[in-house]
């Protein structure tokens, strides 16, 4: 009897032993399941616009149709960069340190904001001072407005500036609006007149828009 029962107990001993038996510092994590339904940080607009990639603005929809995706998740300057790398414009760098009355090469100049130059669909406005700039794509200019598209900046990639006829106005934050850059190759001129006002002086150089008072 005694001899049966040995060889039984010595399984059950070694069946127990191979029982794993968690850790202290294992104990505390949790299983998976507890994990998964651990209650997480509601989402933020600014987070689901940074996670879900893709356009905010589709080219087609901006700049007469011939613009460039506005998408998420990508820095300001590269939506100017692209649309003038793709356009044939020139190649933009060090953007916040141009300087007017220069040309760069030989088809981007800077016109500083309040001068009296009038943007075009298709220039760049840049924003200076505060701790970073920014910069945004002009899409229409009217008498009281300039619509911009932007990145890194509002969920709809869409900006508006207020403009008086010589000096824009609306940056964000600390900043304000420092001037534009424009492409002596941008072939883009803003929209007619109304009937009865007289046409202002056109932009220069590059003979830029007409003002629209």
């Amino acid at each position: 009897m005694t001899r049966i029962l040995i060889p039984a107990i010595a399984a059950a001993v070694a069946a127990t032993a191979m029982v794993a038996i968690p850790s202290a510092a294992e104990a505390s994590v949790g299983s998976r399941a507890d994990v998964a339904a651990a209650p997480m940080a509601p989402e933020t607009t600014e987070t689901r616009v940074a996670r879900a990639g893709g356009a905010m603005v589709s080219g087609r929809r901006w700049l007469r149709g011939r613009g460039v995706d506005v998408l998420r998740g990508r820095q300001c300057t590269e939506l100017a960069t692209r649309l003038y790398s793709s356009r044939g414009w020139g190649s933009l760098s060090n953007i916040y340190g141009l300087r007017p009355g220069r040309l760069y090469g030989g088809k981007i100049v800077f016109h500083r904001n309040g001068s009296g130059y009038v943007p075009v669909p298709g220039d760049v406005l840049v924003e200076l001072g505060g701790s970073y700039q920014h910069v945004a794509v002009v899409d229409q200019v009217t008498r009281k407005a300039i619509r911009t598209v932007e990145q890194n900046a509002v969920p709809s990639g869409r900006h508006i500036y207020r403009w008086n006829g010589k000096s824009a106005f609306g940056a964000y934050g600390p900043r304000h609006v420092g001037g534009f850059i424009h492409s002596r190759r941008n072939p883009f001129r803003n929209d007619p007149v109304r009937p009865g006002r007289k046409p202002g002086k056109a932009g220069r150089p590059g003979k830029a828009g007409k003002r629209t008072r």
